[in-house]
């Protein structure tokens, strides 16, 4: 059976990503203004709820790997700076590998993982664009207008990806992925 795992594990996680990163760029632009704010910004996270998930869930060392090589592919994609995702990534998957042990294996604390990690992301982001003068937001701005949107539509993301989640883990071989 681990044999299996780890060969459906294999070549699942780097589509996952690939596909991860496609919908990253899409999905912003199609999600209705009509939600948010003319200035307000959403930034999709699908990518690191993916890395988070199987960095919590898989015992496969390769998510670090998955995780640096994805975050470069993220940066050259959509971002303009590249290194800085691939190294947020890189640390926040070496991060929860190091604290799943913590933790029980379930979405609650999942999502909260992944909460905190779209909060460090971002928050890392904005500090290191303000520092280069890429930025001139100043950080109430920030909040408001980015963090705020941005965490309230990826926690309905991840909300909505709950099940298709649990059906990848438990096809996976993990069983006890719930709720509470």
């Amino acid at each position: 059976m681990k044999t299996s795992r780890d060969r459906k594990a294999k070549w699942l996680v780097p589509f996952l990503l690939f596909v991860g990163i496609i919908i990253d760029a899409a999905l912003p632009a199609i999600f209705p203004g009509a939600f948010i704010g003319t200035s307000q910004i959403i930034i999709s996270h699908l990518v690191l709820y993916y890395i988070v998930t199987f960095s919590f869930y898989l015992r496969d060392t390769n998510i670090l790997f998955y995780a640096f090589i994805f975050g470069l592919l993220y940066e050259s994609y959509i971002a303009t700076l590249l290194g800085l995702y691939a190294t947020l990534y890189f640390l926040l998957a070496y991060l929860i590998i190091k604290l799943r042990k913590f933790f029980p294996k379930k979405a609650f604390i999942h999502f909260m993982l992944f909460i905190v990690a779209v909060t460090i992301v971002d928050f890392i982001v904005f500090v290191f664009y303000f520092e280069l003068g890429l930025t001139n937001v100043t950080i109430t701005t920030f909040l408001v207008d980015r963090l705020g949107p941005t965490l309230i539509f990826n926690v309905v993301l991840a909300f909505l990806l709950y099940l298709p989640t649990k059906q990848i883990l438990n096809w996976l071989g993990f069983e006890e992925y719930i709720i509470f």
